[in-house]
């Protein structure tokens, strides 16, 4: 008999070299059991990234990548736009999903879907990112211009019960599918020794100041004043973030890496004893998960999907959104109870083992697929 072709199905989103939660979702997607059911496609909406930018967020984020670049990234965008439609033809796609998050990013998505649409191909849009906060911190036209595009697609595809209560509060769009991260990052074994001088680590990135570093430094400011055994590992640093502590002379801040390659983020975590992320808004953060398999206790604000994540047991201490004090009140706290740095480290590799493996995690999204295709 012949061999039936596995479905076809067109990932639009950034793709490598650049990083981020939408990129590490595409890896991880096309990487999974589903790639045995059905071809993924990969259509590359990628721009140069930005160098030395700690604010990567809303519409004036891409003003900030200097003038060349954003001439480069208006013609990259504009020619795949305008090629797309012939890569939907020529590889014979059946279903297409596309990804965005907010602010550009989301407008780019809805562009992709629209021509999608006039294809004659059923479109799925996964949306993450603060979404929440880009819809809210919009003006009244352009909010009602997100609630129509959300009826673009056939089906929305959220992270979590939050952007699904959202998307549906804001929105006539019917068919929206909760669909959770789920990390590839081996579940940690074995036992973390409990040292008396624990390291955080923090991750920048090119968007730093929504992740929290001004309330990161503030705390070790704080910590280092009072005598803390903390200590501090700040990883994806740009160099003006560099600068700036060298000026206050952070001396527990132990090491400082720029941009790692993923592999060596894991490693950095498994070094680590507990993970920092209070940020000010997020979608469904890979680097909790990651940081969970890895059996760290979490120290989080209650931002989106976080507190679904970290709920019953889920091996975190949650804290105020931009509260440098209440930061640094939990950093010393799990610095002095090295035993209740285990209990949590180890009720975050539970709930990772759970609820955000792979197995747990694709069923209704293949169903989703079956449906749109017949």
């Amino acid at each position: 008999m012949p061999r039936l072709e596995r479905p076809r199905v067109m990932l639009v989103g950034p793709m490598p070299p650049l990083k981020g939660g939408i990129t590490t979702f595409l890896l991880n997607l096309s990487a999974s059991p589903l790639r045995e059911r059905f071809e993924f496609v990969s259509y590359s909406i990628s721009r140069p990234q930005k160098k030395n930018v700690i604010d990567n967020w809303g519409y004036g984020s891409m003003l900030r990548g200097g003038m060349r670049r954003i001439i480069y990234g208006i013609a990259i965008t504009a020619w795949r736009l305008v090629a797309f439609p012939f890569a939907l033809i020529g590889r014979k796609i059946d279903l297409v999903q596309t990804h965005g998050s907010d602010y550009q990013s989301f407008w780019e998505a809805i562009a992709y879907s629209i021509v999608s649409r006039l294809m004659g191909k059923r479109v799925l849009l996964r949306i993450g990112g603060a979404f929440d906060q880009f819809h809210k911190k919009s003006s009244t036209p352009v909010r009602r211009l997100i609630e129509a595009a959300l009826r673009v697609p056939n089906c929305v595809i959220v992270q979590s019960r939050f952007t699904r209560d959202f998307v549906r509060a804001v929105s006539t769009a019917t068919n929206v599918l909760i669909l959770p991260n789920w990390t590839r990052a081996p579940i940690f074994e074995g036992d973390r020794p409990l040292r008396e001088n624990p390291i955080f680590m923090f991750i920048a990135g090119n968007e730093a100041r929504r992740k929290g570093i001004d309330e990161v430094i503030e705390a070790a400011q704080a910590l280092q004043e009072s005598g803390s055994r903390a200590r501090f590992r700040l990883v994806a640093m740009v160099p003006q973030l560099v600068e700036r502590i060298q000026q206050r002379g952070l001396t527990n801040i132990v090491k400082i890496d720029g941009m790692v390659e993923h592999h060596s983020m894991l490693e950095i975590m498994r070094e680590s004893d507990a993970f920092l992320l209070p940020s000010h808004g997020e979608g469904f953060p890979n680097s909790l998960l990651e940081a969970m398999a890895c059996a760290l206790p979490c120290i989080v604000t209650p931002v989106a999907a976080v507190p679904e994540i970290v709920a019953n047991g889920g091996g975190a201490i949650v804290i105020p959104v931009g509260d440098a004090r209440e930061l640094a009140v939990a950093i010393d706290k799990l610095t002095l109870e090295p035993s209740l740095r285990k209990k949590l480290g180890e009720e975050a590799k539970r709930s990772i083992s759970l609820n955000y493996l792979v197995e747990q995690v694709l069923s209704p999204l293949e169903a989703e697929y079956r449906k749109l295709l017949s």
